[in-house]
């Protein structure tokens, strides 16, 4: 007789997969092309859609899940998913028992980062802008489109360790600070209507007719930011903005202008039409100012 030895210690491991998986982790691995309630499961696990589908978009979710938790990032969902996805949701569980809860805020450090991964405009508050911008991403991304930052959506961003859930806030104050964000209410402000028309088209003569345009070539792009800032009462045009405001950079919010172009800084990052090979007026790089009048709105 062979020794049980090894077919007794074979029924341990399958009863302890059972007891931390559930039961569709010991059924066929489920792939792309599969459908039905178990496809639905991972979904939510994944907070995606739940459509029962197993498409492209839960293929990457699934795949983004596997590298996160140094899992094979093979796309299909087996065993250590299901294992690695049940440790996760008992751990959630006994982190969140204490009454404490998972924090959710809209304003701060996290709020920055966030926007510094969605390439937006950093003012540290989760406004409109930031809650659309959130949105575009996560449908880009197959997510819930929800606007909320919660753990899929950090995951997604490519942001690891622990964060709070972020969610749409309202800006308030009348011109002193910006809350919890340290700017005045006038940079968010700006800001946020920076963010506005981000990804609006350039528009030759956009935003002079009116503040409200469907797309805004280099000054009328500035003209609305500095409107929004209780900065400007009519749009300029760049050769008009080279006599703006005061004379030099400003502490917020700085304009390089000259006859054929202008654009601006708030809180140091560039704001341009000339900028948008990425589809946005937000770059990150910095060009060069010669040949550029400095201004900046007087106080800001």
């Amino acid at each position: 007789m062979k020794p049980l030895r090894p077919l007794i210690t074979l029924c341990a491991a399958l009863a302890l997969l059972a007891l931390v998986a559930p039961a569709s982790s010991l059924a066929r691995p489920l792939k792309r092309g599969d459908h039905g309630p178990r496809v639905a499961h991972v979904q939510r696990i994944l907070h995606q859609h739940a459509d029962g589908v197993f498409g492209v978009g839960t293929l990457h979710a699934v795949k983004r899940f596997q590298r996160r938790h140094h899992l094979t990032p093979d796309g299909i969902v087996g065993p250590a998913f299901w294992q690695k996805a049940s440790a996760l949701k008992t751990r959630g569980h006994r982190h969140s028992s204490g009454g404490s809860g998972v924090r959710v805020t809209g304003r701060g450090s996290s709020v920055v980062l966030l926007q510094h991964q969605l390439h937006i405009g950093a003012d540290g508050v989760f406004g409109p802008g930031t809650y659309r911008a959130v949105k575009r991403f996560q449908r880009a991304h197959g997510l819930t489109a929800d606007g909320a930052v919660g753990p899929a959506t950090w995951a997604a961003l490519g942001v690891h360790g622990s964060h709070p859930v972020l969610k749409r806030t309202s800006l308030h104050g009348g011109g002193g600070s910006g809350g919890g964000s340290g700017l005045p209410i006038r940079i968010m402000r700006a800001i946020a209507a920076g963010n506005r028309i981000a990804h609006l088209p350039y528009l030759w003569g956009g935003g002079h007719g009116s503040f409200s345009d469907s797309g805004y070539d280099c000054s009328g792009s500035v003209s609305y930011v500095l409107h929004a800032a209780g900065a400007l009462s009519t749009p300029e045009d760049s050769g008009q903005l080279e006599s703006y405001g005061s004379a030099g950079p400003g502490r917020w919010i700085t304009i390089y202008a000259n006859s054929g172009h202008v654009y601006m800084t708030i809180h140091g990052r560039r704001y341009d039409t000339s900028g948008m090979d990425d589809g946005t007026r937000w770059d990150r790089r910095f060009r060069s100012t010669d040949g550029y009048v400095v201004r900046h709105p007087t106080g800001l």
